[in-house]
């Protein structure tokens, strides 16, 4: 089952709902390709993108929470997850390298799910405070 973009995901920030949006459509994009049974250089580059931009997408959100004053104690929790989130990315992309067979929709479905519970339980927690400050 694909992810569906719900206004509940919103965090009330135009760049990072758009952003998450992105992130989902990268997601689906992933889950697609698995069950077209795309090639390996499709996978890869799909599992690339995502990573690039997971990376992009957590610097622009931890330097929102810097330059707005979050509370420094929660901006490095929160870079926490978003570390344990690259970490594992790339562990799926080093195992798909290794064997490419390896890729079924375990990758999916972590990634569906982390996204969806970090942006509902992580996220909205910063959302009162980055709207407060009128962040972009």
């Amino acid at each position: 089952m694909q992810i569906e973009w719900h206004e509940s995901h919103s965090v009330g920030v135009p760049s990072i709902d758009e952003q998450h949006k992105r992130l989902m459509a990268l997601t689906n994009r992933l889950f697609q390709a698995i069950m077209d049974e795309a090639g390996e250089t499709a996978l890869e580059g799909i599992l690339n993108e995502l990573a690039d931009y997971a990376a992009y997408h957590f610097t622009h959100e931890e330097e929102l929470l810097r330059m707005h004053g979050y509370p420094e104690d929660l901006l490095e929790e929160h870079r926490a997850e978003h570390k344990a989130l690259t970490d594992e990315v790339y562990r799926y992309i080093a195992r798909y390298r290794e064997d490419s067979a390896n890729l079924d929709l375990s990758v999916y479905v972590f990634l569906r799910d982390w996204t969806t519970e970090h942006m509902s339980r992580s996220d909205s927690r910063y959302s009162d405070f980055l709207m407060a400050h009128n962040a972009k």
